[in-house]
């Protein structure tokens, strides 16, 4: 198991931490269009455009192009959104990390293994939080896919929840997509408990990609489950 140690972050980090988080992002992409595929809206024009392609033509090398077309053309989608929620977030918060983050009464911090950068996540407090509450969100949790299953995601996670109960903040939440199945299992084996699910917008609800949300109560018996 490699050697790494968590920090925070420095601005000579900026072009690693992009990096990371650009490649994290575009490893979803299989998933979601795995996902998509699963869809009841999916399992019906799946069989349902060859057949009828076949009945209005006669041809099923036509019905066997479009078919392919057709799934040519959802991942398409699957692709130019991840793309696009990439582009947003490297233009949004990732643009000025420390303004964002460690300026923001938050603060951000990364994983370093050897001279690398292995591993990153942030957090700030939530604006609006419901009355009575003082809540800090998680973000932008990355792990690079070579440095895996060594624990890296637990401890980036351990550490902003440290920071949150020696700040006497009551909870910290995330939102994570439903895709991303290795993020979801990890918060809910440290304690997260899901308290909302939605869709960003019209076109997530028809693939199917809805945002989690998840809350983690504070203070906690440390070290029980963690």
């Amino acid at each position: 198991m490699a050697f790494y140690h968590i920090r925070q972050y420095q601005e000579k980090d900026h072009k690693k931490v992009l990096e990371l988080f650009s490649r994290g992002m575009k490893e979803h992409v299989p998933a979601a269009f795995h996902h998509m595929l699963t869809l009841p809206q999916t399992l019906l024009l799946l069989p349902g455009v060859p057949v009828t392609i076949v009945l209005v033509s006669g041809s099923w090398l036509l019905a066997t192009v479009c078919s392919f077309l057709f799934l040519l053309c959802l991942r398409l989608l699957i692709w130019l959104s991840w793309r696009n929620y990439v582009a947003t977030s490297l233009q949004a918060d990732l643009a000025d990390i420390t303004k964002s983050y460690l300026n923001a009464h938050g603060s951000f911090w990364v994983a370093e293994s050897g001279d690398q950068v292995v591993g990153m996540v942030g957090a700030r407090p939530v604006k609006d939080p419901p009355l009575g509450k003082k809540q800090m969100q998680l973000f932008r949790l990355s792990v690079s896919s070579q440095h895996r299953g060594q624990g890296i995601a637990k401890a980036l996670v351990r550490t902003v929840l440290w920071f949150a109960r020696d700040q006497d903040y009551s909870d910290v939440v995330l939102e994570t997509s439903c895709v991303q199945y290795s993020a979801v299992a990890l918060y809910q084996a440290m304690g997260f408990r899901k308290t909302d699910q939605y869709f960003v917008s019209i076109a997530t609800r028809l693939m199917g990609l809805s945002i989690l949300h998840f809350t983690y109560s504070l203070p906690f018996a440390w070290g029980s489950g963690m």
